[in-house]
């Protein structure tokens, strides 16, 4: 049989490189810090048109609200129950009847009139149901606070501190009714702003938790509080770009914060700004941030930025069991690709403690990568042994299964090799690949009708293989010279 002398242009296979990248590139998310926003203090008692005390509760008034401003707040407590012990006994009974609210007057007159049952102003009992909601006794802070409201319904004040207590126990829905209707009414200050941002933060309505922080801000533009609300409503709505420049504003108030560093490097990664995330990450863990996970994100950056010796350093750093397997394979897998064989080396023994933990999914992953640092060693015999071993724990590792091909082809074990690359190009993602090296063991064996048809079928599915072009003209020409003969 004659042997045909080729011109050929050797067929481009990628799979040890970006097959090997892509299977373990892992979705880099950058772990940030439990968003830390805090309820605003009650506003300071008010005394409006519709809520006045009488004229013989103002000593006592007076004396409550003193020791309200000295948050003094038993010394409150206690005086009220010298003046009103009867109704204070109800309302610590939750007061299921309404008693203390049929007793409440509206105020404004020089003296209760107690023929008609107003033996206490809406305002005394509003003071006294602040008074249990700062000592978080919230069952007589709400019975005082909805009896306030029977004699004055509309009282602002009183319907954001019932939508505050409604916030501190988790009732959102009856926190809405009351803080949106003080805002009806006219109240419009930093903190009620402030409560509707919180609120609609954690009933995940983003877009208005940062419509309501805005507001906040533009009252009071440096509330650390109501700027940290902001940038998670900012950040949950992916307005990243508006997020960046808060986030700055707040590094210039507090540049050691490590939790604004790590908002800026997952804001930074998001807008597809790897650079700048790759330095906030490393100041954030150089201001103490400790995450695993920030420290495999922060490695995998500095591999694609081609900084080795530190991504592995930083590995090295965390303890096997800290490790996220899918970032050791792409650790693995880019080392690999750069001939950094002694930080491989160095990687894969530090996990050595890991692999009896392995899943056998993961156990397969590793055995190819081990495989690949056989193979540069020239240890053929044991990378054939460890990628068989990987194909038998997953028989869907297709990358295993087109390195054991070509091994087999290496090895002129030509039927073997065709079975690894048929069962490679089952799998999206690496069929082109095994199709290119199913053609080139075609042409090994000289069987160039078929390594036609198959380099056709990949340009046809993919034009942007131009590299293979000058093969498939060259496979033509020797295909038509075969039938002259």
């Amino acid at each position: 049989m004659r042997r045909w002398a080729l011109a050929w242009v050797p067929l481009v296979v990628l799979a040890s490189a970006a097959d090997s990248l892509r299977a373990a590139e892992p979705q880099l998310a950058i772990e940030l810090p439990d968003v830390e926003v805090t309820l605003p203090q009650l506003s300071p008692p008010h005394f409006q048109k519709e809520g006045l005390p009488y004229f013989t509760e103002y000593e006592f008034v007076a004396e409550l609200l003193a020791l309200i401003g000295r948050q003094d707040y038993e010394g409150a407590l206690a005086r009220a129950k010298e003046k009103h012990a009867a109704e204070l006994a109800l309302l610590e009974t939750g007061d299921p009847g309404g008693l203390v609210g049929r007793r409440a007057g509206p105020g404004r007159l020089p003296a209760p009139i107690v023929t008609a049952g107003d033996d206490i102003s809406a305002t005394a009992v509003y003071l006294i149901g602040i008074v249990y909601l700062e000592l978080e006794r919230y069952v007589p802070a709400e019975a005082a606070l909805k009896a306030a409201l029977v004699p004055l319904p509309d009282y602002q004040r009183v319907h954001e501190a019932l939508g505050l207590l409604y916030l501190r126990t988790g009732r959102f829905a009856d926190a809405r009714v009351h803080l949106a209707r003080a805002a009806e009414l006219g109240l419009n200050t930093a903190g009620l702003h402030t409560s509707l941002g919180y609120l609609n933060s954690m009933t995940k309505n983003y877009w208005g938790a940062a419509s309501a922080y805005e507001q906040a801000l533009t009252m009071d533009p440096d509330n650390h509080n109501s700027q940290t609300g902001l940038l998670h409503a900012l950040n949950e709505t992916h307005q990243y770009a508006a997020a960046l420049a808060l986030v700055e504003q707040m590094l210039q108030d507090d540049p050691n914060d490590p939790r604004l560093w790590l908002y800026r490097a997952h804001l930074s990664l998001s807008s597809g700004e790897r650079g700048s995330a790759l330095t906030s990450l490393e100041t954030a863990i150089r201001l103490g941030d400790d995450s695993a996970a920030n420290k495999q994100v922060c490695a995998t950056l500095h591999m694609e930025r081609g900084s080795v010796a530190r991504s592995v350093e930083l590995l090295k750093s965390l303890s096997p069991e800290d490790l996220d397997f899918q970032f050791i394979d792409q650790a693995l897998a880019w080392l690999d690709h750069e001939d950094e064989w002694d930080y491989f080396r160095d990687l894969l023994k530090s996990i050595d403690g890991r692999r009896p933990t392995l899943t056998g999914l993961q156990r397969s992953r590793l055995l190819t990568r081990l495989a690949s640092l056989q193979l540069h060693d020239g240890n053929r015999l044991a990378a054939t042994a460890s990628l068989q071993e990987a194909v038998e724990l997953d028989a869907s590792n297709a990358e295993a299964l087109l390195v054991l091909g070509q091994a087999y082809r290496d090895d002129r074990d030509y039927n073997r090799a065709e079975l690894a690359f048929q069962r490679a190009s089952a799998f999206d993602g690496y069929r082109e690949n095994a199709r290119v090296s199913l053609a080139q063991l075609a042409i090994d064996q000289q069987d160039f009708e078929r390594a036609l048809t198959l380099l056709r079928d990949v340009v046809s599915r993919n034009p942007a293989r131009t590299d293979l072009q000058r093969n498939v003209d060259t496979l033509e020409n020797l295909v038509l010279e075969r039938s002259r003969e």
